[in-house]
């Protein structure tokens, strides 16, 4: 049975100090990170487009229904996979991503591109962030082998 660990509030008018040295990682995604307190364990840090990127491909992989206390967020992506590749699936499709896109006022979608493949479908998009002028080209693949959907 799950147990609940309840919030503190001890010390929480105390200001908070950091060193402000610093330690260099010698991994991938290598960055200078403040010593004496940030998340530890994380080898990596998404910044700027990257991270908003991410969470796109995050509400990508949450089926429609599936998020607790909103049943109207996620997308219905997954019921596609297995349909005839038509005119009419792939502007579906499209209109899916487009209307996911939307709930995220810092990205736009310019172009969709739709292609079947033996387990899933590869979508092809062309995706701007708000604060940034350059366009992002993205490959999300709808794997239903391992029912995730990850970049290509």
């Amino acid at each position: 049975m799950a147990k609940y660990i309840g919030f503190s509030t001890k010390n929480a008018n105390k200001t908070r100090t950091y060193s402000t040295t610093t330690t260099r990682y010698n991994t991938v995604g290598d960055g200078i990170i403040p010593q004496g307190g940030i998340v530890f364990g994380k080898k990596f840090r998404l910044t700027d487009a990257s991270l908003i990127i991410q969470d796109f491909v995050n509400a990508l992989n949450i089926r429609k229904g599936e998020k607790v206390g909103k049943p109207n967020y996620g997308t219905t992506l997954w019921d596609f996979v297995f349909e005839p590749n038509t005119i009419d699936v792939v502007n579906a499709i499209q209109n899916e991503v487009r209307r996911v896109a939307s709930l995220d006022p810092r990205l736009y979608v310019n172009t969709v591109s739709v292609y079947t493949k033996e387990n899933g479908i590869l979508l092809a998009m062309q995706l701007s962030v708000d604060p940034f002028v350059t366009a992002n080209d993205l490959a999300v693949f709808f794997d239903q082998g391992s029912n995730t959907a990850y970049t290509v």
